[in-house]
């Protein structure tokens, strides 16, 4: 008698089967919830990089011009032929003593110079004139007189020397004086005792012959470069405009914060006078100055 098939071996497959159906569904069913999570969640974008600022590129200094002199003949001390020319640059040379004045780029004189001595230094750099005063006295170095007039001290100085009592301070002339710096270095007329050597208190002195005649050639802004050996200024020119600048910023930040005290200001400030007309005569020099200068300057 033949046995019947039993249920229990198709039951058992078709429950292996829908395991599995069910398995894959899940499985299917997580990886779509996590496309979606990571499409619904973007990556934050990545932080921009900080702005740098462009660093400002220091113009070159002009190139020196080679000396176009001839050899001077001994004793000679200086040479001009700018007649009705402005000289354009001053180029002078500590180690050679000497400086080179030119119009454009055609040298037009030349003088022998005394530099600052070692204690003095002469410094080298890039400037400009930026003061002429034709009769000048130095308020820094000159002598010291007694009461009945006669010299007790002949190189004095302003704040090292005392003054006895009845004695009297007179500076050093520093005719046709052409300002480089504000403490105190210039170009000028003054005696060169050893021609070729430095002698001076860091000026540049020049025969007495030859200052007056580059003082009437010579403007407010002229640029002057020097040469040699001596403290480094750099760009003098470029750090007292930017200085002049910063103290205009300063300036004009204290106005915008007192508006009031501005308006009463200019209400009650009486008219402002007039310059007096300059002269060449000792009592009231002559004297062109920079626009930019402080109210005081040493020399």
């Amino acid at each position: 008698m033949a046995r019947k098939p039993s249920g229990r071996p198709a039951a058992a497959l078709l429950f292996k089967v829908a395991l599995a159906a069910t398995a894959a569904f899940t499985l299917s069913a997580c990886t779509e919830i996590t496309q979606l999570i990571t499409r619904a969640e973007p990556k934050p974008a990545p932080a921009p990089k900080p702005e740098v600022a462009a660093q400002p590129v220091a113009a070159e200094p002009e190139p020196i011009p080679q000396p176009q002199e001839k050899k001077p003949k001994p004793g000679k001390l200086y040479e001009w032929s700018g007649d009705g020319r402005k000289v354009s640059r001053i180029v002078i040379n500590t180690d050679e003593q000497k400086a080179r004045f030119y119009d454009g780029p055609e040298q037009i004189g030349w003088t022998t110079i005394a530099s600052g001595v070692s204690k003095h230094p002469t410094p080298v750099g890039e400037f400009e004139v930026l003061e002429k005063v034709e009769n000048k006295r130095s308020n820094l170095y000159g002598k010291i007189y007694g009461k009945g007039g006669k010299v007790i001290r002949t190189d004095a100085k302003t704040g090292r020397d005392s003054v006895p009592s009845g004695a009297r301070f007179e500076g050093a002339k520093m005719p046709y004086f052409m300002r480089v710096t504000y403490d105190g270095i210039g170009l000028h007329a003054g005696p060169i005792p050893r021609p070729g050597r430095p002698a001076s208190h860091g000026c540049i002195r020049m025969p007495s012959k030859m200052a007056p005649v580059l003082f009437e050639h010579v403007g407010v802004g002229t640029k002057v470069t020097i040469v040699g050996k001596g403290p480094d200024y750099g760009n003098y020119v470029k750090q007292q405009r930017a200085l002049a600048a910063q103290q205009a910023k300063v300036r004009n930040t204290k106005r915008a914060a007192s508006p009031t005290a501005t308006a009463a200001a200019g209400t009650t400030s009486s008219p402002r006078a007039e310059a007096p007309a300059t002269s060449s005569s000792s009592e009231s020099p002559r004297r062109e100055i920079a626009s930019a200068a402080p109210a005081s300057a040493a020399i």
